[in-house]
């Protein structure tokens, strides 16, 4: 059973978007007490999201992760998700960090969430020479293994589809952003996850070409996804968003009747998945159906 926290914690995050000032009181007011560690560092990286990306608020947010600090729950890896909270809130806003005490990944994980953040602030040339620069230190370590991957991985991730769900109000300079960020997902999800992760940088990168108009690169990368998906056995739910990319991308491209196959095929797959998994890809099913001859 989910304990009192976990439950606020993630309403908060159901929420945050839409409501982000009224959260951001509730935070304020309404937090249940974290019971471990792990919960306390999953607060901070909330309160870094909620008042970088969301509201801009960058002292608020320095002045919430302080009060953490003290917390008796902060141990070790609670304070370097701080400390790197701190400087990711810091480095976005004045665009200069104080990297004594720092290892390479909290450096790392500090530009690329300072990164995320300057992209929530629609400074996309900022998000992308963060991200840059997180990348080129990567590059310059002699072992940089998943630990320093992983959160490039997230980062280009998240930030891809901020771009893409932009829609119409994307320039031109953030369509090429949103299509390097996917492509750079699927490059340090290889060095950090397993093929579940390159299957879904494939994804990302179908959706995301697709969004840019680019209709025969979308379909490669979205027959790349299925065919993963095939080599590995992969379960229905994957399944479902390989064959809802490959729909998408052969309707845009005009051919319906390999489209019409690709929705029967995520349709057969939905309906072996679980309640829950049905219930989060319904809308995508809907959307699917509605594509049509």
């Amino acid at each position: 059973m989910a304990s009192a926290f976990d439950e606020f914690l993630a309403q908060a995050w159901a929420d945050h978007a839409d409501r982000s000032e009224a959260v951001a009181e509730q935070l304020r007011t309404a937090t249940p007490a974290p019971e471990t560690s792990s919960q306390l560092a999953a607060l901070a990286r909330f309160v870094v999201h909620l008042c970088g990306e969301h509201l801009g608020a960058f002292d608020d947010g320095r002045w919430r992760l302080a009060a953490l600090a003290t917390h008796p729950l902060a141990d070790a890896s609670v304070q370097s998700t701080l400390r790197v909270g701190q400087a990711s809130l810091t480095l976005a806003h004045s665009g200069a960090a104080d990297w004594r005490g720092f290892t390479a990944e909290e450096q790392v994980r500090t530009e690329a969430a300072a990164a995320a953040i300057s992209l929530g602030q629609h400074d996309t040339e900022r998000a992308v020479a963060l991200l840059q620069a997180a990348r080129h230190r990567v590059a310059a370590l002699p072992d940089a293994g998943a630990a320093v991957h992983r959160p490039l991985g997230i980062a280009c991730h998240n930030m891809a589809w901020t771009l893409h769900d932009r829609g119409n109000s994307r320039s031109a300079a953030d369509t090429a952003a949103m299509l390097a960020f996917a492509a750079g997902s699927k490059l340090h999800w290889s060095k950090a996850g397993t093929w579940v992760e390159v299957e879904r940088g494939d994804y990302d990168l179908a959706r995301c070409h697709l969004a840019a108009g680019h209709f025969d690169a979308a379909l490669n990368h979205a027959a790349q996804c299925l065919a993963t998906c095939t080599q590995n056995n992969a379960p229905p739910y994957e399944h479902f968003f390989a064959h809802e990319a490959l729909a998408r991308a052969q309707h845009a491209r005009g051919d319906a009747p390999a489209c019409a196959r690709n929705v029967a095929a995520a349709a057969a797959a939905f309906d072996t998945l679980s309640p829950d998994d049905q219930s989060a890809c319904r809308t995508t099913l809907g959307e699917l159906k509605a594509l049509g001859p």
